[in-house]
């Protein structure tokens, strides 16, 4: 005979077990990855393609992930506080994209977070951000990336596209002297001279610069890949071509209407990084997840704007073309 006690629990154990097949679930992991940048926004073509990847990886927004992104809209100044901010929400994997201030800004203020980098034009090796390309050590990892033989490239390509040119404007910034210097080396051996436009002053003046080009008697202008180019990209790429100067850039200039655009796929190395976060949120460690360089480079040319300047692209070129602009 059953006592009352021993009914009492055979019951509960019963309820119990029910909820546990049809009933309560436990909570869901939300994964919070932190991001912040200054100069180039959320709304860019290769944000929107990590943000991608991380759905092809099974992350949803709001459900079991959070990409906490902060646009500080130029102003270097709110990057320390912006990341003090991320770190008291505790978040999982930081990404650092860019410039060198940012990485630095998350490896002072994030602690013992894994950080990924998309280290582009400084060497995060050189810098003591990690020990090795191979090894990293740290908790940092990610993919690196220098423009310098891109800019030279770049410069080839005004050749090839436009043989006749021989007076070529370069705009660049004390970000990319380097880059510059580069292109400046590929010039003497190719038979054009570059007419240098350094930005110091802030806010950069786009307009003075290519009345200058023009004034110059500049044929094309070499856009060297600078950060705070990119968000006001249509205002002078469209500037230029009032002027009848071609522009040749790195690929995110194409859509802005840049002529021919060369380089290293962003969209690809930011889906990149999404993998990478990917793999630490499922215990990999960052010191043991050897940095990469970019594998994939796109060669894009912007038939609409060589219509629009009376340009004939030669085969040789469009041949190459990994996407054309119609």
């Amino acid at each position: 005979m059953m006592t009352r006690r021993a009914f009492l629990l055979s019951t509960g154990a019963l309820a119990l077990g029910a909820a546990r097949r049809g009933g309560a679930q436990p909570a869901t992991r939300i994964y919070r990855v932190a991001m912040a940048t200054v100069t180039q926004g959320r709304n860019t073509p290769f944000v929107a393609a990590m943000e991608h990847r991380f759905r092809e990886l099974g992350y949803i927004e709001g459900k079991n992930f959070v990409l906490d992104y902060r646009d500080l809209e130029g102003r270097w100044d709110k990057l320390p506080a912006a990341v003090a901010d991320l770190a008291r929400a505790r978040s999982d994997v930081a990404i650092a994209t860019g410039s060198e201030l940012i990485l630095k800004a998350f490896r002072q203020g994030m602690g013992a977070t894994p950080i990924v980098m998309i280290a582009v034009d400084f060497d995060p090796v050189e810098r003591n951000f990690i020990a090795s390309l191979a090894r990293p050590e740290g908790n940092i990892t990610g993919l690196f990336f220098r423009q310098i033989e891109s800019a030279a490239k770049r410069l080839e390509l005004v050749k090839e596209t436009l043989p006749k040119v021989t007076r070529v404007a370069a705009l660049f910034d004390s970000s990319t002297k380097d880059q510059y210097h580069a292109a400046d080396a590929a010039a003497k051996k190719l038979g054009i001279s570059l007419l240098p436009h350094e930005f110091r002053a802030t806010p950069y003046d786009f307009d003075a610069a290519l009345r200058a080009a023009a004034s110059a008697k500049a044929q094309a202008v070499l856009a060297l890949s600078s950060g705070a180019f990119f968000p006001p990209r249509e205002q002078w790429i469209g500037a230029a071509l009032k002027h009848r100067l071609p522009v040749i850039a790195n690929p995110n200039y194409a859509e802005a209407g840049a002529l021919v655009c060369f380089g290293a796929s962003f969209p690809h190395m930011y889906a990149r990084a999404a993998e990478y976060v990917d793999r630490i949120l499922k215990g990999a460690k960052p010191s043991e997840l050897p940095v990469e360089q970019p594998t994939k480079f796109e060669l894009i040319v912007n038939l609409k704007t060589a219509k629009t300047l009376g340009i004939t692209i030669p085969p040789s070129v469009l041949l190459r073309a990994d996407r054309i602009i119609e």
